[in-house]
């Protein structure tokens, strides 16, 4: 089975910038400029026979960008629900607060605090990397977190089915 994460960047106006995504930990591809077409969003759909996971609002987003219906199409699962789900009461389901109570760690930090400064820094091109960078852990974090809590709370496909979007 072939799962995909996704993590997406956009401006105020929900046009996206940027799409990051991978099928493991290790394969982590990122869309932007003439990278970001829609050949290249069928393309990151076409292997998928697994699940397609996600934080939060990205999904919604995808489709009303691209026009594609996703949610239809492909098993997607919102982390965000799922772990609200299996850890109720936590002070945070940020995924930044995640990463540290998992001790998950990255080198890109400053959007956590500041997301706006994420689409501002995205028109900066010498600060352009740096949201490459923030992206790109996003998703290979999501695949770590993913897996992690999965495992230590025993989540398998049929708890999925009753979660999909």
């Amino acid at each position: 089975m072939t799962d995909l994460y996704i993590d997406l960047e956009w401006f105020f106006n929900q046009e996206i910038f940027l799409v990051g995504y991978a099928h493991c930990v290790t394969d982590v591809t990122l869309l932007y400029d003439e990278s970001l077409t829609m050949e290249n969003i069928h393309a990151m759909l076409e292997p998928v026979d697994g699940y397609i996971y996600f934080y939060g609002p990205d999904i919604g987003m995808l489709e009303k960008n691209t026009g594609l219906d996703i949610k239809n199409n492909f098993r997607c699962v919102n982390l965000l629900k799922v772990f609200r789900n299996i850890m109720p009461g936590l002070p945070s389901y940020r995924l930044s607060d995640l990463e540290a109570m998992f001790d998950i760690h990255r080198t890109q930090n400053q959007y956590k605090s500041n997301i706006f400064k994420l689409a501002e820094d995205w028109r900066n091109p010498y600060k352009k990397q740096q949201v490459l960078k923030y992206n790109y852990e996003d998703v290979a974090n999501l695949v770590r977190l993913k897996k992690l809590v999965f495992g230590l709370f025993e989540i398998g496909e049929e708890c999925l089915e009753g979660w999909r979007m």
